[in-house]
């Protein structure tokens, strides 16, 4: 469908949504699929009628550290900061890692991760030369359904609680990416899994 002439009002009006949304941190493909408008039919009339600095390519607006830090201390909720901004929340989170230091990581848990040392790596593959050839399959292949492959089993699994995760051993084991998880759950050894959290329920509050 072939779009009329624009009124006056009618340019003033995307101009002024167009100018605002976009200043908010939105992309001009975004806000002119809602105007039912071109991209560069929006940034025409938009710079015409309300100049725009124009962003660098990929670049966010950027919330002022001193401003986020004073209205946090202050109680605000990082929602409420990135409303009177105009910015985006992650915006607001950037600015208050500038001012308090950046955290070594957003996930602590990745932290305790390691890789096995090479004496761990020892031990363990004697322990599999322990394990007695499984019967009808290929050669080489161990049985690790018995009491040899349990050990071997509860000392992968002493090496994930230490922090090695699972794909990292079974590839330095030079098995499959899945081995380790296999043989644990072949011995029912397997961590037990943390519930994932759902950011669709998250609470943003904080």
């Amino acid at each position: 469908m072939v779009r009329g002439r624009l009124t006056v009002a009618e340019r003033e009006r995307i101009a002024r949504t167009g100018h605002e949304r976009y200043t908010a941190g939105e992309s001009w493909a975004a806000i002119a699929h809602d105007l039912d408008l071109h991209p560069g039919s929006l940034r025409r009339i938009v710079a015409e009628l309300r100049p725009v600095e124009y962003r660098r390519w990929g670049q966010k607006p950027v919330a002022d550290p001193t401003e986020v830090a004073r209205r946090r201390d202050a109680g605000e909720t990082l929602d409420a900061i990135a409303e009177a901004l105009e910015c985006s929340r992650t915006a607001v989170r950037t600015a208050l890692e500038a001012t308090q230091g950046l955290r070594a990581t957003r996930y602590p848990a990745l932290q305790t991760r390691r890789t096995p040392t090479a004496a761990e790596l020892t031990e363990l593959r004697r322990l599999l030369e322990q394990c007695p050839p499984a019967p009808r399959a290929r050669p080489g292949h161990r049985d690790m359904g018995g009491p040899e492959g349990l050990t071997v089993a509860e000392r992968c699994l002493a090496l994930v609680g230490d922090g090695v995760p699972m794909q990292t051993l079974s590839l330095a084991l030079e098995h499959g990416a899945t081995w380790v998880h296999w043989l644990l759950g072949k011995h029912g050894l397997r961590p037990v899994q943390r519930q994932a959290r759902s950011t669709s329920r998250r609470t943003r509050s904080a």
